[in-house]
């Protein structure tokens, strides 16, 4: 990490990502469960904003990325208890209002939003969300590295936040991603790290 990629756990955000119910069947999930609460405790301690993300997929299908249309087992269908966070993270997701691309908050600085697409800043308003909270620095922690949490991290780069993935609060994470994310500048941390980050900010 150098001057421009270090993070400032100070100024940082966590996004906890497609953590539903329906979802924590996914290899590793349920795992990582543990790390991602004392992640979610430790951001609301320190006043810091918490982003849980979702997906929702309607019954037609109709709002599901194009390789997904077919199956019939995407699971998150909105008012399904299924669809809804695992517990000890948020409270109850309103459904209307996340898929009208609204911010439901939970508590001072946390909130629930749905992402459309792999990447939590696709076709979302999270990156005004977060600039708006003075965030610089992304933290991204769920399920399921090779797909939503990756797509995250990279197009938080993209977008010149300084990005952190939690590796052992991740499902399916891989020695293959400390390489590839470090290329880009992304720091591959696990969650003592962030934690003890967090408290001397």
């Amino acid at each position: 990490m150098d001057d421009h990629t270090r993070p400032e756990f100070s100024r940082s955000a966590l996004l906890t990502i497609d953590l539903q119910r329906d979802f924590l069947d996914i290899p590793g999930t349920r795992a990582v469960l543990p790390a991602v609460r004392r992640l979610t405790a430790a951001f609301r301690a320190a006043g810091r904003p918490v982003v849980h993300v979702v997906r929702l997929y309607l019954p037609d299908g109709s709002n599901a990325d194009l390789c997904r249309r077919a199956s019939p087992a995407r699971g998150a269908v909105p008012g399904a208890a299924g669809s809804q966070l695992a517990d000890g993270l948020g409270g109850e997701l309103d459904h209307e209002r996340l898929l009208a691309g609204q911010f439901q908050e939970f508590g001072p600085g946390e909130h629930a939003m749905y992402k459309p697409r792999w990447s939590a800043f696709y076709g979302t308003r999270l990156r005004e969300h977060l600039r708006g909270a003075g965030v610089t620095t992304v933290v991204v922690a769920g399920c399921n590295y090779p797909n939503c949490p990756r797509s995250t991290l990279v197009d938080a780069t993209e977008r010149d936040f300084r990005t952190v993935a939690v590796r052992d609060a991740i499902s399916g994470w891989t020695g293959a991603a400390d390489r590839e994310l470090a290329g880009m500048g992304i720091a591959c941390l696990p969650a003592a790290d962030v934690l003890a980050g967090l408290g001397d900010s």
